[in-house]
């Protein structure tokens, strides 16, 4: 299992999310996560960790 932590595009708050580890999965795949601080779904790619549209890396 992965964790990943991203910034909130709403709230800016950081946020943990964890996972499961596929290496097989392509940089472009987003899975859709739901966001305990605001909510709402984020689409979080599953080889970065990254959040669909946001500039900066993520925090491993």
């Amino acid at each position: 299992m992965r964790h990943f932590i991203f910034v909130c595009p709403n709230t800016h708050l950081n946020v943990q999310h964890s996972l499961d580890e596929d290496d097989g999965t392509d940089q472009n795949e987003f899975t859709a996560v739901s966001c305990p601080a605001c909510t709402r779904l984020h689409f979080l790619s599953r080889k970065t960790g990254q959040l669909l549209g946001a500039d900066s890396t993520p925090k491993n």
